[in-house]
């Protein structure tokens, strides 16, 4: 059988890390499963919160491991996870989620039906949209018609009508706090500059990473709880600014062309409109910032292309 590798990147929330390993605790390791589980620390963890954790994870069948981080940030502790883990598979959970008993072994039986699978995800509860909210979102490019697709702005706003799947299936990409991928398929990741602080987008850049070894599923029986504490600690302005930077990046990264910067522009036009009633002034300051940077992004995509196209001509003259 495959052996599994759990991945908890934390940094300084104690209680939620507790109620997280308390959940895997319960349900256990996988029979017939070596399954290891490792805390990758951005912060500081009391010693005897760490010693409590080793000695409840071994009576569960699970092997405790821990690494203390020098530089934080998110993609760099998927980076150093890949670098340390053990097992075939590598379940990346956010440290503020519950896991259902039935969890890990549900997810180890889905990479036997599926042995071709990079990756395999699941679902978060209570993640869903109201029908005039996917309208909006569809309208807005936040969202594609296909509940496995990224919409034309590179957004993942499919996977709010994830909870209405009954069976399994293909997705281009996984919701950051609920996925898992064959080690072999993520092998050598690195840094990457503009994933340094916030890391929006981390999970579709990780998703895209496998996807070059093998499809990606959703098994909608892999739902877990999801409680979402507040995890970025830098200001609106910036948080704001960033979710469209990081998604520019994404959109370069593909080589989407105009349509996608166009589709960003829109989204990000959308996004100042909702928060205009709010008067939200820190975050709409950011957005604006994130217009011009696309509306740079795509005059570059554009020169790029026509450059492209002189070459060409040129070396077929």
């Amino acid at each position: 059988m495959l052996s599994l590798s759990i991945a908890l990147c934390t940094r300084n929330r104690v209680d939620d890390l507790t109620r997280c390993i308390n959940s895997i605790a319960i349900g256990g390791a996988p029979e017939a499963c070596e399954t290891e589980l490792w805390i990758i620390d951005d912060g500081e963890l009391p010693e005897h919160v760490l010693e409590r954790y080793e000695r409840q994870l071994g009576r569960a069948g699970i092997t405790y491991r821990y690494h203390r981080k020098e530089q934080p940030g998110l993609w760099l502790s998927r980076v150093k996870t890949v670098e340390l883990a053990q097992g075939d598979i590598i379940l990346f959970l956010d440290d503020d989620v519950e896991l259902p008993g039935n969890y890990l072994g549900e997810l180890m039986r889905t990479y036997e039906t599926y042995p071709k699978a990079a990756g395999i995800g699941g679902i978060a509860q209570g993640m869903s949209n109201s029908f005039m909210g996917t309208i909006r979102c569809l309208l807005s490019f936040q969202q594609s018609l296909s509940k496995g697709r990224l919409s034309l702005s590179g957004q993942s706003g499919s996977m709010y009508n994830w909870h209405k799947a009954k069976k399994t299936f293909r997705t281009q990409f996984f919701h950051g706090c609920n996925m898992s991928f064959r080690r072999e398929a993520i092998r050598g990741l690195e840094p990457v500059p503009w994933l340094q602080s916030y890391s929006v987008g981390e999970d579709l850049l990780l998703s895209r990473t496998a996807m070059k070894s093998g499809p990606l599923y959703i098994n909608p029986a892999l739902t877990l709880l999801h409680h979402e504490s507040p995890s970025s600690r830098d200001n609106v302005e910036q948080v704001t600014y960033m979710r469209v930077m990081n998604h520019i990046h994404l959109l370069r990264d593909e080589r989407s062309g105009p349509i996608g910067y166009a589709a960003l522009y829109w989204t990000t036009l959308y996004q100042i409109l909702r928060e205009k009633p709010r008067q939200n002034h820190a975050a709409i300051q950011g957005y604006k910032r994130a217009l011009k940077a696309i509306f740079s992004s795509q005059k570059e995509a554009i020169g790029g292309g026509q450059a492209s196209e002189r070459n060409s001509k040129k070396t077929a003259g």
